[in-house]
């Protein structure tokens, strides 16, 4: 597969994942995202990414899987996957600028590919995850969004633990 990008550099190939989880590291208000990706050859990568970068990547896999009809096969609770084991310190670690997505229908596969910043030389991998969990992916991806602060009645923007004052009403009250 060929990537033509005017800045991104050919992506390093972490082939089928062995694992891939999303995560937020710290308190709601100050989270920061992630996804870890464990190649097929223990190969390890971190991306750092926004919360809406991540939330678009969750509904991007939900449209694929939906355009494509598949349906998630129940796993019985003795047979779900263990987490794998990382190793210490990534092989690739950078903050995602980019994110694209192939699909292979006929395998049942998504290519994700994620390009750090052009200032930065552009680092970037791509990683190849069957249907199966890619729907994996998108539910813990939902999991970790939903996880943050809770939204206001009345706007729809964050609550801070420490109260939240909010534009539709003035800004003047907080709201209850």
């Amino acid at each position: 597969m060929a990537y033509h990008s005017l800045w991104m550099a050919e992506p390093r190939d972490l082939g089928q994942l062995r694992d891939i989880a999303a995560e937020a590291v710290g308190e709601p208000g100050r989270r920061r995202f992630r996804l870890t990706a464990l190649g097929e050859t223990g190969e390890f990568a971190l991306m750092w990414l926004e919360k809406e970068q991540l939330a678009g990547l969750g509904e991007a896999i939900g449209t694929v899987l939906a355009g494509e009809g598949y349906r998630q096969a129940p796993v019985p609770l003795d047979d779900t996957r263990p987490r794998a084991e990382y190793p210490v310190t990534p092989d690739h670690e950078f903050q995602i600028a980019q994110l694209s997505m192939g699909v292979d229908p006929r395998r049942g596969r998504m290519v994700i590919t994620a390009a750090g910043p052009e200032d930065a030389g552009g680092p970037s991998v791509s990683m190849t995850i069957d249907f199966h969990r890619s729907h994996e992916l998108r539910e813990q991806i939902s999991a970790v969004v939903a996880a943050g602060r809770p939204p206001c009645p009345l706007c729809g923007g964050p609550i801070d633990p420490g109260g939240h004052v909010c534009p539709r009403s003035n800004g003047h009250h907080e709201p209850a």
